[in-house]
């Protein structure tokens, strides 16, 4: 009875992960925020040298091309935004988190990323169809929109893709980790190990 005693006395504990474990959780953690301003960067360099080229081309235009520098202003301005919202947010010291919550904020980036690779493609389709509408009804200002949407979303098609192989690809070379984790739940439990 004393061996039993003994035996569950060592197996009862708190689940709290140790110090060994939690910094490879925040180090992982880390490594997807360094990945996404890493994106964003990029995102923001796709933004501003729209803004540049179009704005300057913009006033020597007419027609389709001055249409198409609109859009593309227009497009990269809420790119900026995005991107600089992003950056500004990811300054912060990250908080300390669980085993969960990290798999969660993981989950959460991979599953941004893919969605908004799928909505790319309703841009690019959405741009297709104003450019032949503007085919069929001779708008020069339908095609330069169109060609305009159709560049975009195929930039930010290639970007997102790029971006949830980028968080998919980190998380599978770091799963080992979620295995090795222990609970990180508070509390007094059992673990018992055959």
């Amino acid at each position: 009875m004393k061996k039993l005693l003994s035996l569950l006395a060592l197996c009862v504990g708190t689940q709290r992960p140790s110090k060994a474990q939690t910094e490879p959780l925040r180090s992982f953690d880390q490594q997807r925020v360094d990945l996404t301003q890493r994106g964003m960067y990029v995102l923001g360099g796709w933004a501003v040298g729209n803004l540049v080229y179009s704005a300057t081309q913009l006033g020597k235009s007419s027609g389709e091309a001055k249409a198409f520098h609109q859009m593309n202003i227009g497009w990269a301005a809420i790119d900026l935004v995005l991107a600089g919202a992003s950056l500004l947010s990811n300054r912060k010291p990250l908080p300390a988190r669980s085993a969960d919550e990290v798999l969660k904020q993981q989950r959460k980036f991979e599953k941004i990323f893919l969605i908004n690779t799928a909505l790319d493609v309703v841009y690019v389709g959405g741009g297709v169809y104003l450019n032949q509408r503007g085919e069929r009804q001779d708008k020069a200002q339908l095609r330069g929109f169109g060609k305009a949407v159709i560049l975009q979303g195929a930039f930010l098609f290639l970007f997102d893709g790029v971006m949830y192989a980028a968080h998919r690809t980190h998380y599978r070379k770091n799963e080992s980790l979620w295995k090795n984790l222990e609970p990180a739940d508070e509390g007094v439990g059992v673990k018992v190990k055959f």
